[in-house]
């Protein structure tokens, strides 16, 4: 959809700004109201996991001449994680800070960038949100090794912002480039395949079956992750009420706010399950 086109149709949306503003600071109070209560009840749960670094070290297995050695894992704790509700209560008070940022004081910015089909704010806070949640599944999975959790973060991250991109580049394009979505699902893709790896060998394990809240947390959350992505694939097509910039960013407003409600309370409520 070329630019001036875009424009008419926000311009007529019922939709308006106000309505955006009065949207977005009822999802800030309600991520506040749950962060603050994750926070309080955090403080109830015993719950700890050891992050490790698996460098290699030398084993001398013949001291002859010349010596002969072998590389072996040598698996450190680098540091504990502890008090889960902390932790889970840091994605929704990020979510409470970027609304009430849209929201409060006025901010021009937000209205400008939505009428040329884009909202940089809802990509920076993503970026954070969605990688923390996506770094707490693969801790339940079993991926306890430092560097590949930052890789898993950093390799979400960057497609969170590849969706950024996605709407910068398009702002004034008449026909869609697809290059920053399809690299987006190429980077988001790959923490998928190694989460699906640890799943299926633990599910193959004998007497290590994740419990069930693993499996509601990885499948809800496979889901809730590919409808970000069909939110975006219907906008950029115009399919019906998607043509409307700002009734797919309404529909981002409130995926953000039940796919955290939902996830955040499967994890803490999971928690109390031994794994």
């Amino acid at each position: 959809m070329d630019y001036k086109k875009r424009q008419e149709i926000i311009a007529s949306s019922p939709i308006s700004f106000g309505y955006l503003k009065r949207f977005n600071t009822a999802a800030g109070i309600l991520h506040l109201i749950q962060g603050i209560v994750m926070l309080f009840l955090g403080l109830l749960v015993e719950w700890t996991r050891n992050v490790y670094t698996f460098y290699l070290k030398l084993d001398i297995i013949s001291p002859g001449i010349p010596p002969r050695f072998e590389a072996v894992p040598n698996p450190q704790v680098l540091f504990t994680l502890g008090n889960l509700g902390a932790i889970l209560a840091s994605f929704p008070l990020i979510s409470a800070i970027a609304h009430f940022t849209i929201a409060y004081p006025k901010n021009n910015n937000y209205n400008e960038n939505l009428k040329k089909g884009m909202n940089p704010y809802r990509w920076y806070e993503y970026a954070f949100s969605s990688s923390i949640m996506i770094v707490l599944i693969a801790l339940f999975l079993g991926v306890w090794d430092f560097w590949s959790l930052a890789m898993i973060f950093v390799l979400n991250a960057m497609m969170i912002m590849f969706g950024y991109l996605m709407e910068l580049v398009n702002q004034r394009t008449e026909k869609t480039n697809w290059s920053p979505f399809l690299l987006g699902c190429i980077s988001g893709g790959i923490p998928w395949v190694v989460l699906f790896a640890y799943f299926i060998a633990a599910v193959n394990s004998i007497g290590l079956n994740p419990p069930t809240f693993v499996y509601l947390i990885l499948f809800i959350y496979f889901i809730l992750f590919n409808i970000f992505a069909f939110n975006m694939v219907l906008q950029y097509k115009g399919v019906g009420r998607w043509k409307d910039y700002l009734y797919g960013e309404r529909v981002y407003i409130l995926l953000s706010f039940v796919g955290k409600t939902i996830l955040a309370w499967l994890v803490f409520i999971g928690a109390f399950s031994p794994f």
